[in-house]
């Protein structure tokens, strides 16, 4: 591994985090759970997990909202996501979401009836009868002709576990993995991208490790590099993911030395603020949360923000976990802003589509930071 992993043996120094980014809370005042980070990373296979990660204190329900559908941008990317699929698999192919979501992209992906589609999440919310709320058990036994396991996996400890799991209930198909891809958070400092929710977090190698290479799997990168997907067959898993899982070849990782650009990255905002009425921060979901859990944990940028602003309108009222951050809506952005504020934009991917939105209103001056 290269010198951004030089670490001390684990257990690396932990850090506490909101665990739920996209679980606003409906009252300032309500119970807002904090979780530990403590990384480290597998020399043989270039896996990272958090290894403080505890699953019984995520809660999946009603206020879970992890819904990105309301963005062009993001639709774009899905839309990217359904076609490289109908170019793999044939018309009429029967396709098993697995961790479907709200449903956006199960949704999309069954446009046309090119595919026949069922999905399976207990945070699932709508009326489609081919959505089933609840997680897969070891009862289940199913016939389909590939998976989608699209932002699901970087949740659920040993990956290996759940995908043989995903093995027994649905024979060797294929399986359509996509996931955050490690690589350009560390290249790209995106230290916002390190949160509770996700226990596992793939390099390019570990993905593709995986599947045994000799079975030929396919790799590639989505959404400007952010994530990255890996097709391959549920009866072709690697065994040697899951030595090196089950072996000592582990190291801890210090998130300070990983991310040496933190404190850097939130001075330079607070600088820029001397002179501005207030900060606004625009993506209230991980990667904002994320960013003003930072600036509280060093005491910076946060008296400043005035509120946080989304596009899903299920989170517009509620607070942001540990910042407790008001969350409002575009409309309210536009109308409650001042010009002279400064706006950050939690994901660069998104810029763009927020600056298109202020071009001709009396926003459209306003300085923007992208992180």
């Amino acid at each position: 591994m290269g010198d951004q992993y030089r670490s001390t043996k684990h257990s690396a120094a932990a850090l506490d985090v909101p665990i739920m980014p996209n679980r606003p809370l409906a009252h300032v005042a309500d119970p807002d759970p904090i979780g530990r980070i403590a990384l480290r990373a597998n020399k043989a296979s270039g896996f990272i997990e958090n290894e403080a990660f505890d699953p019984e204190l995520l809660v999946y329900d009603d206020r879970y909202q992890n819904s990105l559908a309301f963005s062009e941008r993001f639709n774009a990317h899905l839309s990217e996501v359904a076609e490289l699929l109908r170019t793999r698999f044939p018309r009429g192919a029967r396709v098993v979401e697995v961790g479907c979501g709200k449903g956006d992209f199960f949704k999309l992906l069954s446009q046309g009836d090119y595919f026949s589609c069922r999905g399976f999440d207990a945070a699932y919310e709508g009326d489609d009868p081919r959505i089933e709320r609840r997680f897969l058990s070891a009862d289940d036994r199913m016939s389909c002709d590939f998976v989608v396991l699209r932002h699901t996996l970087e949740h659920i400890r040993a990956p290996h576990d759940f995908l043989a799991f995903l093995r027994d209930i649905f024979g060797d198909v294929p399986i359509y993995i996509e996931v955050p891809d490690v690589d350009w958070t560390l290249k790209n400092q995106a230290f916002i991208d390190i949160t509770y929710e996700h226990v596992n977090y793939f390099t390019r190698v570990a993905l593709l490790g995986l599947f045994d290479p000799s079975s030929a799997p396919e790799g590639g990168s989505l959404f400007d590099d952010q994530y990255q997907f890996v097709i391959g067959r549920l009866g072709a898993l690697a065994p040697s993911f899951v030595e090196s899982y089950r072996s000592d070849a582990w190291e801890g990782l210090e998130f300070d030395r990983l991310f040496p650009d933190v404190g850097s990255t939130i001075g330079k905002i607070e600088t820029t603020l001397k002179d501005r009425r207030s900060a606004y921060v625009w993506g209230a979901a991980t990667k904002g949360c994320m960013f003003l859990a930072h600036c509280a944990r060093l005491g910076q940028v946060l008296d400043s923000v005035a509120f946080a602003v989304d596009s899903n309108p299920a989170k517009v009222g509620g607070f942001l976990p540990f910042s407790h951050v008001e969350i409002r809506g575009p409309e309210q952005f536009m109308a409650e802003a001042s010009a002279d504020g400064l706006l950050i934009v939690a994901n660069p991917a998104y810029e763009g589509e927020i600056r298109r939105t202020l071009a001709g209103t009396r926003l459209a001056s306003m300085e923007i930071v992208a992180l």
